[in-house]
């Protein structure tokens, strides 16, 4: 029974992976105040702050939120299989 813990050792590096990008799309918002402050930028790591059109991001945020997306989906797909599996 090795998948179990395959599968949350790969949930939970999608979520750390998910909570760096967060940070670091803080740097590409288009408002320069909430991209100066670390406390907004903090902001962002709380749950599906990929999810909507990305307009308060640059061209390259918007790419962060796309990669953010399908690392989000990969971890709660890898958590699910960990609990039909387990």
């Amino acid at each position: 029974m090795i998948f179990p813990i395959l599968f949350a050792l790969l949930g939970t590096a999608c979520g750390i992976y998910y909570a760096y990008l967060g940070v670091v799309v803080g740097g590409h918002l288009l408002d320069a105040e909430k991209r100066k402050s670390p406390s907004a930028r903090l902001l962002l790591t709380g749950v599906a702050w990929s999810v909507g059109p990305g307009d308060e991001y640059s061209e390259e945020g918007k790419q962060i939120c796309r990669r953010g997306n399908w690392t989000f989906v990969a971890g709660l797909i890898a958590w699910f299989a960990w609990g039909v599996l387990k």
